[in-house]
This record gives C-alpha cells, structure tokens and sequence, in this order.
C-alpha cells in the first residue's frame, strides 16, 4: 500500500500510531494474500492493498475518504445485523457472500488493533474455486446417491483390524431397517443373512478379510419387514498411503427383481421349448406369416409343412405367401384370404398348392391373428394347412358312387311309377275296347282316368329330367323382387282355402341369375309341402333379405360371392322327424301316405337352387313347424 502507516493517529484522525500498531497493520495490508481495506474510526476508506485495486479496478488514492463498496459494504452490513457491540469487543465478523461476478468471497472484519476500534481491517478472500469444488463434490455425492437407490445398491467398509462395518444409507434400506436399529458388524449381519445362505456368506466374509476380493456373490437376505430379498455382492481391497491393504470396500446390490425376470424367462423359455416341440410334432402343417408392405411372407413353418411343400425350413422361410399358389386356385379366393391377413380377421377356405418339385395338391388353409400380449396389436398370423387331395378323391369316389345309388334308386321309381300308371291306361284301354258299342258313358270314363295317368305319367318324367338337369331352361339375371312377387301370387291359386301367405321382403332390386319358370317352381313347391305339413290350415310366411358376413360365415357359404340372399319360407306344421332329416332331399323320398305324393317335389327345388350356385337348409322341430333357407348368389356387379 502507498500509505505509511506511521501517519496515523490513535483516533483516525492523521495522529501517530503506536509501534505494536504499525506492525499490525503493516503484517495486515502489505502480506496478506487476501483482499483488504483499512478503514478509519468514521468508517470511510484509509487504505486498500494492491489486490483490492485489482478487484475494484480502482486505486488506494481514488478510493481515500469514501464509503466501502462491492464486497466490503456486504461485509460491514452482515457485521452491523450480528451487533456493533460483539464487533468492538474484538468478535471476528465472518461469512461468505456471493458478490462480484458470481464470486464467493470469504469475509472477516475485525479490529486492526486490540483493545482499540480506530482502525477496522475488512478482509475478502476469493474462496470460488474451492465453493465450486465443495458443490461439484455435493453434486457427485448426491448423484451417486441418486444413482444407488434407482439401482438399489449401497456401499459397505469393512476394516479388518476391528471388524467395524461402517453401511451407506441405502444399506439400512436395502436391509428394511432404520439407520439407529442395528450395529451392522460382520457378526451382528448373520442374524439377517436367510439360513440356507448363510454358511456361504460366512465364507464371504472370510475371504473379505483375508484380503481377496469378492464379485458378484449372491444370496437372501431377510429383512426387517420380513421379506425375502436376494442381493449381490462385491468386495474390493483399499490400501493405505503406504501401501498396505487394510480395509474391504463394497457393493450391495438388491437384484430379487432381476432374479424374478430371469426365472419367468426361464418359465417362458420352457414353454417355448415345448410348444415348439409340440408343433414340430404335431401332424398338421403350421405356419407362421407376417405382412409386410401386403406381402404375407412366412416366418415360421413347423416339420409337417416341410414334408407338405416337400422342403426344408429355411427353403420356406422368407417367402411370399403367393409363391406357393397354383395355377388351377380361384385368383378371387386367393384375394379373399390375404383381405382377411390385411384385415387380421379369421378365415378358411380350400386353394390349390405348389410343391418344391412342382407338383400340385389341394390344402384347406386357415388362417388366424396373433395378438401381443400387452398392445393387443396384431403381430402375425397363424396358417394351418391340411393336404385335403386324397381326402377329396375318397370324397368323389362316395359321392360319385352315391350318385349312382340314387340314379338307381330314381330309375326304379320312375318305373314303379310309370308301371302305375300304365297298368290303368292298358286295362281301361282293354275294357274300352269292349264298352265301345254297349255304354259310351262307363267309356268315357276309362278314357279320362287313361288321360290323367298320360299326364301324371309326363309330370313325373319332366321332373326327373328336371332332377337329371337334361332339360334345365337357361337363367339369365332378373331382379329377384319382382319375379318372387309374381312366384307368390301363382302359388297362392293354388292353394287351399285354410292357407294365408304373409310375405317380407326387406331387399330391393337384387340382382340374382336364375330361371323365372324354375323360380316359381320352387317357391310352388316349397308352398305346398308347408301347406301339407299344416294340414291345410294355417299361414305361410315368406320372408327374403340380405346376409351379414357373420350370417354368411355361420350357414358356410363362400365368401367369394362377396353378396347373399336368403330366402326363408315358414310354416307351424308337424315338422320333420330325426330319422327323415338326412333324406328329404333324396328323390322319391316322402312321408305321405301312398298315392299322395310322389317324392320329387323337394329333390327337384334341390336340384334348382343348386344350379343357380345356390345352396338350400332347413330348421325344423317336431309339432312346431319348418323353415327352409333358400340362398342364392347376389351379383352386384350387373
């Protein structure tokens, strides 16, 4: 400092200091490695040291005579709120304040010499580097203790001599005890290792002491709330400044949770096992397909679909779907089954396959979501195949030769029939010829039952021409409304008295491709067996409308019509006994008393509906009374 010091008086005032006095102030202002301002007894500035003209980028003579400012006035008003009087007593006055830069100083105002208050140093001293220190190793502790309770672990030093344990705080929680409940010494911590565990922690801990170091040992804890916990271990040796290991410092780390995952890993790594197992096993072709970019390309396929496409596994994974499609399936059902993929909706049908070795076989496909356990979201789809070739020759062969029975069956009624009718047109036509010249009444009357058993004997050939499709007229597309209205009132005529007709039809302009004539034939025919069943009173009720795709699925229609009607023609009659319900379509089949049918009225509606691509049902309960669903194909596209 500039200032000599030996020009100052006892009271501030420019009078001579005493020799004690001088040093003081001279050790105070010249050495000190702080920033210091010597002020006089009325509190102004006398004298600053070189570092306090560097932090206030001012020299001593500027400063002379004025207040204190910056960091120096913070000081004098801390010093002012603790007591003027504990000041003058000689009490050191020390804080810290954040001042200047976002610097921390360390402030101390006192006397400069004893027992006198005409001279007061106020020293600042630059502490921000050692703050910052202070906080980054308060920030680092309080991370790492962040960090091991996400982690549930905590620390632990042992020291050999003694044994002492000393435990972070997230051991006593780790552990379930409070901080004050436990002396956590190596013999106090058996109590709370579980007892199958405990022979190996003592061996642990042995080695811990003997000096050799300790990863990842695992074992149960009991806690205090009672719980079984499992938790890992680690051991490390600390050596002191010279060299010497002393102590063990460690890891506890609570891993219950991870050994959960892994033991349900193992669960679910099981199961796999054997579903897998079980699908390799399993006799019918599976496959699993993902969609991708509207490719269903194979991700999975089990030991049975290797022997179907006759290749291994990796020669099928990663295919589209489509590579495997002959050339004789229906590209339309084709089309449908991949909607079905790219709507994640169940579906079943029958397609065409190719081999590996390029022949062809015929596979009843199904295919079915698979939803994530979590999301619910579609991930896959699962596709069973079923090589149905063989089954569907056997099938031909029955139904060919069930064909044949029932032609037989049908030429044999035809001829008892017609023989029928033909034994009155040779009788009467014998006694015609002797009534010709003596009763020309009785001769009439043979020559009208000789032409009802002409007629009678027509009909029955027409029908069965009708049966056999020789004589089928050609269909063309018709709105379905207006032909059934007309079919309706046709029918009505002829109908008894006792019988009403009540009609509900909720479609409007259906296009459907069938035969007017066949079309009141069926509905003719189908009314009077309703009536039959009624004995002749009762009502009818005829009702048409459209199918939902639910509808569509439950009756097994194809889907690649895309459209279905559904006819249903009601009665409350005697209904159809169980040993009648697998032959009513059959020809020549019937349950009326002889002479009162002939058997081909429901076998030739059969044969009509199925030559439109239509298919025929019925519901019926004994005394209760018939439905008969009649569905025929809608083409929307005419």
């Amino acid at each position: 400092m500039e200032t000599d010091v030996k020009s100052m008086d006892a009271t501030g005032a420019g009078g001579p200091m005493s020799q004690v006095e001088r040093e003081i102030a001279n050790e105070l202002i010249n050495r000190s490695p702080a920033h210091l301002m010597l002020l006089d007894g009325a509190g102004v500035i006398f004298d600053i040291n070189e570092r306090t003209e560097r932090l206030l980028k001012r020299s001593a003579a500027d400063l002379r005579g004025s207040k204190p400012t910056h960091v120096f006035a913070a000081i004098l008003a801390r010093a002012d709120t603790i007591g003027e009087e504990r000041a003058q007593r000689g009490f050191q006055i020390q804080h810290e304040q954040a001042w200047y830069e976002a610097q921390v100083y360390r402030a101390l105002r006192t006397p400069a010499a004893p027992d006198t208050d005409s001279y007061v140093v106020v020293r600042a001293t630059d502490v921000t580097d050692r703050k910052s220190a202070e906080f980054q190793l308060l920030e680092s502790e309080a991370r790492l203790e962040e960090a091991t309770r996400i982690a549930q672990m905590g620390t632990y030093k042992l020291y050999w001599d003694t044994m002492k344990v000393i435990w972070s705080h997230q051991m006593y929680e780790i552990h379930g005890l409070a901080p004050d409940s436990i002396d956590p010494s190596a013999s106090r911590y058996n109590e709370l290792v579980h007892p199958d565990d405990l022979q190996s922690v003592k061996e642990m801990v042995q080695s811990l002491v003997s000096g050799r170091e300790v990863a990842n040992s695992e074992y149960r804890i009991m806690r205090g709330d009672g719980r079984v916990r499992w938790v890992t271990v680690d051991g490390r040796v600390l050596f002191d400044v010279g060299g010497r290991p002393y102590a063990t410092f460690g890891t506890v780390q609570d891993v219950t949770e991870i050994k959960n995952r892994e033991e349900r890993l193992r669960d679910l790594v099981s199961r796999n096992a054997v579903l897998t197992e079980a699908l390799q096993a399993s006799p019918i072709g599976v496959a699993v397909v993902t969609n991708q970019e509207d490719e269903s390309r194979i991700f999975y396929a089990n030991a049975a679909m290797e022997k179907i496409f006759g290749a291994e596994e990796q020669k099928i994974i990663g295919r589209n779907l489509e590579d495997f499609i002959g050339e004789d399936t229906d590209r339309s059902e084709f089309e449908v089954l991949t909607d079905a993929i790219r709507r994640a909706t169940h579906y079943a049908c029958e397609i065409t396959f190719n081999r590996f070795d390029g022949s062809s076989f015929l596979g009843q496909i199904a295919v079915a979501p698979v939803h994530a356990e979590a999301s619910k979201a579609v991930i896959a789809h699962t596709l069973i195949i079923t090589d149905v070739t063989d089954d569907r020759r056997r099938t031909e062969v029955m139904m060919e030769s069930q064909k044949m029975e029932a032609l037989g069956k049908l030429a044999g009624g035809v001829a008892h029939e017609i023989n029928n009718l033909l034994q009155p047109i040779i009788t009467l036509s014998d006694l015609g010829h002797e009534a010709t010249e003596k009763d020309n009444e009785k001769l009439s009357q043979y020559f009208d039952v000789i032409t009802r058993s002409g007629r009678k004997a027509r009909e029955i050939v027409r029908q069965v021409l009708t049966f056999s499709r020789q004589d089928a007229p050609a269909a063309s597309f018709h709105d379905i409304c207006a032909l059934l209205r007309d079919a309706i009132q046709l029918a009505e005529s002829g109908l008894p008295p006792g019988i009403t007709v009540t009609q509900k039809i909720t479609v409007d302009h259906a296009q459907v491709l069938v035969n007017p004539t066949q079309l009141s034939q069926v509905v003719i025919n189908l009314f009077r067996n309703a009536a039959d069943a009624m004995d002749n009173q009762g009502d009818i009720e005829l009702a048409l409308d459209s199918m939902s795709e639910q509808e569509i699925a439950e009756a097994h229609l194809s889907a690649a019509a895309h459209s279905w009607l559904r006819m249903r023609i009601m009665d409350t009659g005697s209904g159809i006994e169980d040993s009648a319900r697998g032959r009513i379509f059959d020809p020549f089949f019937t349950t009326k008393p002889v002479g009162q049918g002939t058997g081909l009225g429901l076998s030739v509606v059969y044969s009509i509906v199925h030559g439109w691509g239509g298919s025929i049902d019925f519901d019926s309960e004994v005394d209760k009374g018939t439905t008969v669903m009649v569905y025929i194909p809608e083409h929307l596209d005419v």
